[in-house]
């Protein structure tokens, strides 16, 4: 251990494959290619749509001329400006010629709703006009796109018109929705109108053939009009980047993901035992945590997400809730939710209790949820709410009601919107219970802007989301995670081209000593005589011996490893023995050596901890520690993280485990060193990422106790 070390490297910066959009939204005027007067042509709802843009607007056709007292221009290069758009609505055949035409006429952004490209396996074309829009610096979005529409600057550019109009002339919220899927963009923005909840920014896009999500969220960072965004994705560009903006996109605005096909296994090297811990969905599920998205794949949780990120000031939003209920099933139901969803209930001391009762029932109960029993009328309300906003510190409050045959519904609503008006800063959600007799209490709620859901469960899921953004956006930002770099990192850059399939163990070894990672090193034999000259190396006379074959990366499964070695002799027959056993288990694979090291003696508190670190292309680096070896997959007890993660996170890792309490401390037994197990951890992860040659690391397992933390195997998968 204890090599020197050079100059580190920062590796917090995000890297991105291509130049991004500059002030894509700074749209003042447009032109679109082809318009038309004929009615029934999509081309007309694009000349429909774009008439009530404010700005300047332009049409092109062919048969140029007049219609309705509308200019038709003959081609690109005839328009009087340099538009900041064009968006072509023409056959495919056509867009690439008017592609380069738009350039000639210096114009860099251009929207592609024409299909036939990619999707019907027109490959060829669309990487043709891939290629002229780096060639020109063009900011081509798609093709094959639905719509683009910015409700603040009244401009739809859509040939879908039956959802788009009644948001276009809405005064609009502040969520944007990216969505690759028309049917869904359509579908999820019927379904926000019926609510009443309209978008700021609706954006679709299918084929991504240059621009991605990953461009669009640069530009949502800073977009002033929104507060939310919000993406349906089938597919995820780069996801090392998008991780990586994600992250750093959702420290300023929440970011809600209904992400389609997370099912299918992943390919994973079928050399790993492990790669039932790193399919496809547990891999993006700890993408998205990590980056604090907030994931779902439930459209249900997309809308009630993005409706309450959008009314909401985070800043004003209590930790704590009180529920104020009218029946006691419901009272039981919504406490077990908040158990279930990790929201806080608030706790009454004496006083506060006293001033909860006051001119309440006496049935009625103070403790929370708050039960204002039964036969509770509009007065009740009003007095239970009108006692709470006495009280100093501050809950969020969700208020249930089941009707019976006294209950004033609408009379309720009322009280519970005087209520706000009254108290502009109480965070109020609603739950009336039920439909047809509570209908109109929750269209009078809805009309107020109140936060209502017709159940408890839901109501108490989404502030769950409030409280995750409000912990992610007060978080302190992770330091820099900075390392340096072993003096001899190009020597062992050039030693990993020579390997194949997995690493040497003597490679291995001088890998992790040179980047400070306690290990044991292993000796090669390829001869009983190696095994003499070895078997000097040993301060203690307790070895254990291992095969080491490309071809054998589970040792124990062919009786490959012969452990309590204590004499030379036995040496020389664990040698033979294991060769013997490997040729009749595994005779077809390739053996050279037999590799000695000194064994490990467990204490009794020593516990087995495994990691494991995946290259992948779509994310790009996995972390996994895990305890109790083969079991894992029955127990469940993993944690997983996208790489790198500073010190503190890989604390918080252990920490999620199941078998923390016996790793810290459990029937006086004595507790692991967990800065020497984390330091280990850390390191590890800069292996992986300097030494790209490696695809895979598995660590099987680190021995760790009071003392130490020691690597007893390690594979380095190439």
């Amino acid at each position: 251990m204890g090599t020197s070390l050079e100059k580190g490297r920062n590796y917090n910066k995000i890297k991105l494959n291509k130049k991004l959009m500059t002030n894509f939204f700074e749209i003042d005027s447009v032109a679109i290619v082809w318009a038309s007067e004929i009615e029934w042509k999509i081309w007309n709802t694009l000349l429909e749509n774009l008439k009530f843009f404010e700005w300047e607007k332009y049409w092109v056709n062919p048969k140029w001329g007049e219609y309705n007292w509308i200019i038709f221009y003959k081609s690109i290069k005839d328009l009087p400006v340099v538009v900041d758009v064009l968006v072509f609505a023409i056959p495919a055949r056509f867009v690439l010629d008017s592609l380069i035409e738009a350039w000639e006429k210096w114009v860099k952004r251009v929207i592609v709703i024409s299909a036939w490209f990619k999707e019907v396996w027109n490959i060829d074309l669309e990487n043709k006009l891939i290629e002229v829009a780096k060639k020109y610096d063009i900011e081509l979005l798609w093709p094959n796109c639905l719509w683009y529409v910015d409700t603040s600057k009244n401009l739809n550019l859509s040939f879908w018109a039956k959802t788009i109009n009644a948001c276009v002339w809405k005064d609009c919220q502040n969520i944007a929705m990216v969505s690759q899927s028309w049917a869904m963009a359509v579908a999820l923005t019927d379904w926000a109108a019926s609510r009443k909840m309209w978008f700021s920014k609706m954006i679709s896009m299918w084929n991504k053939a240059w621009i991605n999500e990953n461009d669009l969220l640069l530009e949502l960072e800073n977009d002033d009009e929104t507060k939310v965004v919000s993406l349906y994705l089938e597919s995820i560009e780069n996801g090392e980047d998008f991780y990586k903006i994600s992250k750093r996109v959702s420290k300023k605005k929440p970011l809600i993901l209904v992400k389609s096909g997370v099912s299918e296994r992943w390919s994973v090297a079928a050399s790993s035992h492990t790669w039932a811990l790193a399919s496809q969905k547990e891999v993006l599920e700890a993408a998205f945590k990590n980056a604090w998205i907030h994931f779902t794949q439930s459209l249900e949780n997309f809308f009630l997400w993005s409706q309450i990120f959008s009314k909401t000031d985070l800043e004003k939003v209590p930790e704590e809730l009180v529920i104020i209920t009218n029946a006691w099933w419901p009272w039981v139901m919504a406490t077990d939710h908040t158990e279930n969803y990790w929201v806080k209930l608030s706790e009454f001391d004496n006083k506060e209790k006293e001033i909860l009762k006051e001119w309440l029932p006496g049935a009625a109960s103070v403790a929370n949820p708050i039960d204002i029993i039964w036969d509770a009328t509009s007065k009740t309300y009003a007095q239970i709410l009108n006692n709470l906003s006495k009280i100093v510190k501050k809950r969020a409050i969700l208020i249930m009601l089941t009707a019976q045959s006294i209950t004033d519904v609408e009379n309720i609503a009322n009280v519970i919107i005087d209520f706000k008006i009254s108290n502009p800063d109480e965070f109020i959600m609603v739950s009336f219970m039920g439909w047809e007799w509570v209908e109109k209490g929750r269209e009078i709620l809805s009309s107020a802007w109140i936060l209502e859901y017709d159940y408890p469960k839901k109501a108490i899921r989404a502030f769950s989301r409030l409280t995750i953004q409000k912990k992610w956006q007060e978080k302190e930002i992770e330091k820099e995670l900075n390392f340096k770099l072993p003096w001899n990192i190009d020597d062992l850059k050039s030693k990993l081209k020579d390997e194949t399939k997995f690493c040497s163990s003597d490679l291995t070894a001088d890998i992790l000593d040179a980047f400070n990672v306690n290990n044991k090193r292993d000796y090669l034999a390829e001869s009983e005589s190696d095994v003499e000259k070895i078997y000097s190396n040993f301060k203690s006379w307790v070895v254990v011996a291992r095969i080491n074959s490309v071809d054998i990366p589970h040792k124990s499964d062919v009786w490959g490893v012969i452990l309590n070695i204590k004499s030379l002799e036995e040496a020389k027959q664990a040698y033979k023995t294991i060769l013997e056993n490997v040729s009749k288990n595994e005779p077809k694979a390739v053996i050279k050596w037999v590799t000695f090291s000194e064994m490990i003696f467990r204490k009794d508190n020593t516990q087995d901890i495994f990691v494991w670190l995946k290259r992948d292309e779509s994310f790009w680096n996995l972390l996994i520690v895990w305890m109790w070896w083969i079991y894992v997959n029955v127990l469940e007890d993993v944690s997983r993280r996208i790489w790198l993660v500073s010190k503190d996170e890989i604390k918080v890792m252990l920490s999620e485990l199941k078998a923390y309490p016996i790793l810290k401390w459990v029937r006086g037994q004595i507790g692991i060193d967990f800065d020497k197990l984390v330091d280990l951890i850390f390191n590890l992860q800069f292996i992986f990422n300097e030494l790209t040659d490696i695809e895979e690391i598995d660590i099987n397992p680190i021995f760790s106790d009071e003392e130490e933390s020691v690597i007893v195997d390690a594979k380095f998968y190439l």
